[in-house]
């Protein structure tokens, strides 16, 4: 039993650093859950934050279709600003999908292209021989919910972001149907509309080293966050006998999800055997992702700042660290009464 717990908090940690490693050191995209599949047209993911990006950096969106039926032919041209990222590739998916391998020959490709001077991308599919569709099976095309409860992808699209935002800022990039044209076999347009996308693309996160002096001895705390740091509002303070805590200000942005990773000197600040590090924002309670090496603990939290936010750490000092008072004035004085002894 004991080997199997120890296994469990090893996966755990594992996965709680490759959380953390994720959003410290590569782009990582924030993408909220649908509450619920639209109809029509739409880009997946919707009101997407992309973090820690830089020229070069990469990201793929969907052009999705759900809750449409009775369909033969597709178009939609999907337009953003070219001046922030560029297409790099757009791949073909729904037709691909829906009809039998045997028959792709009568796939007929009206459109399928990317224009960064313009800052679009174009789609336009149908079939070339209708009746050949109709009597094999594979047309009308359905996307139902039954079928697709995500809806299906029509196209995938590729992105790199040309326009590095500085560090811990942002810009928003929208993603636009400019066309959307829905077909029946009659050539009939069925009034399908497209549902557009925002996203908001942050620098780097912001890295902060503070200096906390205690006992006469140095140690760098380090803070990772795309909120703002107040500059020297990070103190160490004593509570009680052997309570401490660190505390430190934020300014976040409204309506973001915002996140700080703190690094902490064990020689500084720790906790006993079974104990859990207590974290606070603005005095509210948090469930901080913790690991930790030999010399480092690594407190992890997000959560949704305000304007302004105070972040408190709780723990011990090492008993080492607690014995280190005792032992300095210890030495002082010995060191003392060998001065007077000399003199005598």
């Amino acid at each position: 039993m004991i080997k199997k717990l120890k296994i469990r908090n090893f996966a755990l940690i594992i996965i709680s650093m490759l959380m953390i490693s994720a959003i410290l050191f590569s782009a990582t995209t924030i993408r909220p859950a649908l509450a619920q599949v639209p109809t029509g047209v739409f880009v997946v993911p919707q009101d997407t934050i992309l973090y820690n990006a830089e020229v070069g950096t990469t990201f793929r969106l969907n052009v999705s279709i759900a809750n449409v039926t009775n369909f033969v032919g597709l178009q939609w041209t999907l337009s953003w600003n070219s001046s922030l990222m560029n297409c790099t590739g757009i791949t073909e998916n729904l037709y691909k999908t829906v009809t039998p391998v045997e028959f792709q020959d009568n796939i007929w490709t009206i459109v399928l292209k990317y224009n960064n001077t313009e800052g679009n991308a174009q789609y336009g599919r149908t079939f070339q021989d209708m009746l050949a569709a109709l009597d094999s099976g594979y047309a009308p095309i359905n996307i139902t919910t039954d079928a697709y409860p995500e809806g299906l992808t029509t196209a995938i699209l590729n992105f790199t972001v040309t326009l590095a935002p500085p560090v811990n800022s942002f810009y928003e990039c929208d993603f636009n149907f400019d066309v959307v044209n829905v077909g029946d076999v009659n050539a009939t347009n069925l009034n399908v509309t497209g549902q557009n996308a925002h996203y908001r693309i942050y620098g780097p996160p912001e890295t902060t080293e503070t200096t906390i002096t205690w006992n006469a001895v140095n140690y760098n705390v380090t803070t990772v966050t795309n909120a703002t740091f107040v500059t020297g509002s990070m103190t160490f303070e004593n509570l009680s006998a052997n309570s401490y805590k660190l505390e430190f200000s934020l300014v976040g942005t409204e309506g973001d999800t915002d996140y700080v990773n703190v690094t902490i000197p064990r020689a500084l600040m720790d906790i006993g055997t079974g104990d859990t590090w207590n974290v606070t924002v603005n005095g509210g309670p948090l469930a901080p992702v913790v690991t930790a090496d030999e010399n480092n603990t690594y407190i992890y939290v997000i959560a949704p700042f305000t304007l302004s936010n105070t972040v408190d750490v709780l723990g011990t000092v090492p008993e080492y660290a607690m014995l280190f008072i005792p032992l300095l004035m210890a030495s002082t004085l010995v060191a003392l009464a060998l001065r007077r002894r000399r003199k005598l």
